[in-house]
């Protein structure tokens, strides 16, 4: 492994004053109220709305982002990450896949997963030794102290009350002593008041636990304490752990309350619930690293995951890695958001916060911010797919799109770095892709590009078919559009009774969990004629840099097409 380059030194980010100026996009808001006792205060989680929300003549104070990190440096770093892209590779041996491993790490604790076709095991990788090793870190599972037996921190208050409490507002609670315990999370009180507990997110919730004396009862039990600040986070579409594009919707909102919140950032920990450690890919943690306020060539604090399990439903409910069951462990500081709820149009609060997000994502593998470009360079990259929603007249889709351009067919999985997506997003012009995880790179192409985005039939429930346009749409600089499929013969369900169940249902009444579940379980026939009118009438605005208010389009609905009504795939 080669030597990483010197750590940056710390200087204020240099803020754009006319970005800043820039009005915030549209966004969708609604309530829902946690009421009885302290917790009436958590009233206020945000979802989904049309309305932008209302200026406060007080604006909270926004914590200024990472130092700025000199040219040189950059430029180091950028030759790092390009020969660490070309070194690691995917190595099979006898029945045996090594994993590539890039990008950022929590501290002390780097992994390369080995795969076989019916396990997965892990490397670690031991920095005295220099080489690749079985055992498993202990930086990677982090336990705190007990009070009892190992010597405290300086920090540590042994008088300090153990009782939970709680402070809320309209973005986030900060718990002082939240407990844990077995894969459950508590609130402990002695105080005579009832309290009711805190459903935090849709899988997740705090209970409240009342008890004679809080210190007794943790003198009484197995106790060890985590010191410091924690942000609790939960990813909450647990049976799709490897679908990236989600992780826009919640880190957006995330990065924008930490900036405005007094939380500390980086956190000293962070816990990551309901996924497994081979979901935590390098995407997902270069940009866990850009949310939490992790500097330039910099690790990631210690991250938790759960145990694993082979089915999503036991996941969520599995304890933390290293941690024993019977031990109760109190968190010192713990920060959970509110705005964790599903709803597919949830993002940045603010423009600048968005555009800012992106450059730090680049900065972060030592490459320019995105940035207006004099002439739009004429690449179309085309992200392909090899599992479900692919195109299956992909051969006439690819004839159509080198007729505009020079075109760049790229397909990504686990072994693809995010050094070399970001190069490929840097020189696009057009991107092309269904509606997948392909384009959880969309937010991150550069000012003046344009999506083309293919949706599959029926697939419009709570707003998931404008997951990615919102997040773009945030950005304020990428074009957007999207051709929609609406025949039943336009889609082929890759389960035989999927098609019987739910292929016959109108677009009006797939919102159940059966039917939304189903069509994504799909492949697509594109109407290739409709796709060619979508471009030609778009490009032209496209290519003379139109600004993205003056070339926007409706979004197409899902209509309930009678299904004697069809066209041929």
């Amino acid at each position: 492994m080669g030597k990483a380059p010197e750590k940056g030194i710390n200087r204020k980010l240099k803020r754009d004053k006319a970005l800043a100026r820039q009005p915030a996009p549209p966004r969708r808001y609604a309530l829902a109220a946690v009421s009885v006792g302290m917790l009436a205060l958590c009233m206020g989680v945000v979802l989904a709305s049309s309305r932008p929300p209302k200026a406060s003549n007080t604006p909270p104070p926004v914590q200024p982002g990472p130092p700025e990190t000199p040219n040189t440096e950059k430029a180091d770093w950028q030759d790092h990450m390009k020969q660490e892209s070309q070194r690691e590779k995917e190595v099979v041996i006898g029945d045996e896949r090594f994993h590539p491993s890039f990008g950022v790490f929590p501290r002390g604790c780097k992994w390369k997963m080995v795969t076989t076709p019916n396990s997965t095991r892990y490397q670690w990788w031991d920095v005295n030794q220099a080489t690749w090793v079985e055992e498993r870190p202990r930086a990677c599972t982090p336990t705190g102290f007990s009070p009892n037996e190992d010597v405290p921190p300086p920090s540590w208050n042994a008088s300090a009350s153990r009782s939970t409490q709680m402070q809320c507002d309209n973005s986030h609670c900060m718990y002082t002593n939240l407990y844990y315990n077995n894969g459950r999370w508590y609130a402990l009180l002695d105080s005579p008041e009832q309290t009711s507990g805190w459903r935090f997110s849709r899988n997740q919730q705090v209970l409240t636990l009342h008890v004679n004396d809080v210190r007794t009862f943790t003198d009484s039990v197995k106790y060890r304490v985590v010191p410091g600040d924690t942000i609790l986070f939960d990813f909450i579409f647990f049976t799709h752990p490897t679908a990236i594009g989600h992780w826009w919707e919640m880190l957006g909102p995330l990065y924008s309350i930490l900036k405005r919140s007094n939380i500390k950032r980086p956190c000293d920990q962070f816990i990551l619930l309901h996924l497994q450690r081979k979901h935590v890919l390098e995407w997902v943690r270069a940009m866990i690293a850009v949310t939490l306020g992790v500097k330039f060539n910099e690790e990631l604090p210690p991250v938790y995951i759960q145990e694993p399990t082979d089915n999503a439903w036991s996941q969520i409910t599995q304890i933390l890695e290293g941690f024993d069951r019977d031990t109760w462990y109190m968190f010192e500081h713990v920060a959970i958001t509110k705005d964790l709820y599903t709803g597919g149009g949830r993002t940045f609060l603010t423009r600048p916060d968005a555009q800012e997000f992106r450059s730090l994502v680049y900065r972060h593998y030592g490459l320019p911010p995105p940035q207006p470009r004099a002439a739009m360079p004429r690449i179309i990259t085309y992200q392909r797919k090899r599992a479900n929603r692919r195109v299956l007249n992909e051969d006439e889709l690819i004839a159509l799109l080198r007729n505009y351009g020079e075109l760049q067919v790229v397909e990504y999985d686990s072994s693809s770095s995010l050094y070399e997506q970001l190069l490929q997003m840097r020189k696009t012009g057009v991107y092309v892709s269904v509606h997948t995880s392909n384009l959880a790179n969309a937010p991150l192409l550069q000012p003046g590009s344009a999506v083309f985005e293919l949706i599959h039939r029926n697939w419009h429930w709570n707003g998931l078919d404008t997951s990615f346009r919102d997040q773009t749409m945030t950005m304020g600089d990428i074009h957007h559009y999207a051709w929609r499929a609406q025949y039943i013969n336009q889609t082929v369900y890759l389960d035989p009774r999927d098609f019987h169940k739910v292929a016959h249902w109108p677009a009006s009444q797939c919102g159940t969990e059966e039917c939304v579940e189903a069509h994504t379980r799909v492949d697509l026939y594109v109407d290739i004629p409709q796709v060619k009118q979508l471009l030609e009438s778009r490009l032209p605005y496209v290519w003379a840099n139109t600004p993205v208010y003056y070339a926007m389009l409706p979004w197409p609905p899902a209509l309930d097409v009678p299904e004697d009504n069809v066209i041929p795939p």
